[in-house]
């Protein structure tokens, strides 16, 4: 059986794209953000990535995407690794409260509502 660690963020308040009556959102997520026009969801990630945590990655491929059930955004799921060696997870854009390491059981167990595509990416990865 292959070793994984997921990325995983604890929201530092209320998502700005979440209404209201959504209460039942998650406390912790991915890191993400916006797709700007210039970017590939792949150099999104990368931005978004180093922005809120200060960790550089690198894009390795897109799991999948959909419409968020909450938010009704267009989400694109991007895997990728780490391109230096792991430092200090802290983020200078205050969306986060803190940044941790996690199983694929644990990020199963945090996430509750997960993409259907990123449930199943990562179940492969933990059979590995």
């Amino acid at each position: 059986m292959s070793a994984w660690s997921l990325l995983m963020a604890e929201l530092a308040g209320r998502v700005p794209e979440m209404p209201e009556s959504a209460v039942e959102w998650p406390p912790w997520t991915f890191p993400a953000g916006k797709i700007e026009p210039r970017d590939s969801p792949e150099d999104a990630a990368v931005r978004e990535t180093l922005e809120q945590t200060g960790l550089r990655v690198r894009a390795t491929g897109v799991i999948g995407s959909r419409v968020h059930p909450v938010t009704r955004t267009r989400m694109v799921y991007v895997t990728a690794g780490l391109a230096d060696e792991p430092g200090v997870m802290a983020g200078e854009s205050g969306e986060l409260a803190r940044v941790r390491w996690v199983s694929v059981a644990e990020a199963e167990e945090l996430m509750g509502e997960m993409s259907g595509d990123v449930r199943r990416y990562l179940r492969l990865l933990n059979r590995g």
